[in-house]
């Protein structure tokens, strides 16, 4: 039986998108949602229903994805502060004990 989480196989494409996305910034993508958005709108507006409907759908997962990476973002950096934080704490109890 194969190993399905074996991220050189098919199953877990997951872990191919989040290798992808990874160089792209939560603020870029956040600033591609509001500039589709607006695109969007204006093509609509000069008579291009079916080109704004098009770019409009963008932004809605643009949004989604943007928000997911700031999420992450945040909670990966709070987790290797509160590390660094426990790693000091156990220094300088190390330090304490010694004296």
């Amino acid at each position: 039986m194969e190993n399905i989480f074996n991220p050189q196989t098919r199953e877990n494409l997951g872990y191919y998108a989040e290798k992808e996305i990874t160089p792209i910034s939560a603020n870029k993508i956040l600033c591609y949602a509001a500039g589709s958005f607006l695109v969007g709108k204006t093509l609509k507006a000069a008579g291009k229903s079916s080109a704004g409907s098009f770019i409009g759908k963008l932004v809605l997962p643009l949004l989604a994805l943007g928000f997911y990476r700031k999420l992450t973002d945040t909670s990966e950096s709070k987790l290797k502060q509160n590390e660094e934080e426990n790693k000091e704490q156990q220094i300088n109890q190390y330090d304490s004990n010694e004296l």
